[in-house]
């Protein structure tokens, strides 16, 4: 693994997410384990930093029409029928990376599950000459699932952090872990920062 050819990618790690005051959080949804998987996190991302490799945060954000007011798909209405004016907006706290993970180097507004639908991504990446990416974040079986699938049929090398992601569904969770385990290498957090600091030197 070059390190200089890698970026970590963190996916959906975002105060609407994550933080009580959030929107999920005044929702009383909760991520199981939601601690852990942030500490597991800030390993990996201090590692990077410290090597000076790149740090890419994936956010999802919902558009607003002229006066303010969020477009939701329906079946997002339905599964999340508490999301409401403000909520995952672009410059809003709620829509920002949570703070122990900030800051990251690039940041990229997404509206569906794959970073790399409608968005800049895949330019950046090339932009940047990345090659190899580290993925966490948000949701196992959803975006972060989505944006790996579309990662490797874009010819990118993926390696999955499997204590180093989550959803609300735990079942959700670990059976996306298992698919996904045939597709992309998987590792844990404290091995990747380990494995990070030994290639960087």
């Amino acid at each position: 693994m070059n390190i200089q050819k890698t970026a970590f990618l963190l996916s959906e790690m975002q105060n609407d997410y994550l933080h009580s005051d959030g929107a999920y959080g005044r929702a009383d949804i909760r991520l199981p384990n939601n601690r852990a998987v942030i500490e597991q996190l800030i390993k990996v991302a201090n590692a990077f930093r410290e090597c000076g490799a790149k740090i890419i945060s994936l956010n999802f954000t919902l558009i607003c029409d002229n006066n303010n007011n969020p477009l939701i798909s329906e079946d997002l209405k339905q599964d999340c029928p508490f999301l409401t004016r403000g909520d995952f907006q672009t410059g809003r706290w709620g829509h920002q990376l949570i703070e122990e993970l900030a800051p990251a180097d690039y940041i990229i507004n997404k509206i569906a599950d794959s970073a790399f639908h409608l968005t800049h991504l895949e330019w950046l990446l090339r932009q940047i000459g990345i090659d190899t990416l580290v993925m966490g974040g948000l949701m196992t079986n959803e975006s972060l699932a989505s944006t790996l699938r579309d990662a490797q049929s874009r010819g990118f090398k993926t390696i999955l952090l499997q204590d180093g992601c989550g959803s609300y569904s735990v079942s959700s969770h670990e059976a996306a872990l298992r698919a996904l385990s045939f597709i992309t290498e998987v590792t844990t957090c404290v091995g990747m920062s380990e494995r990070i600091m030994q290639v960087s030197y």
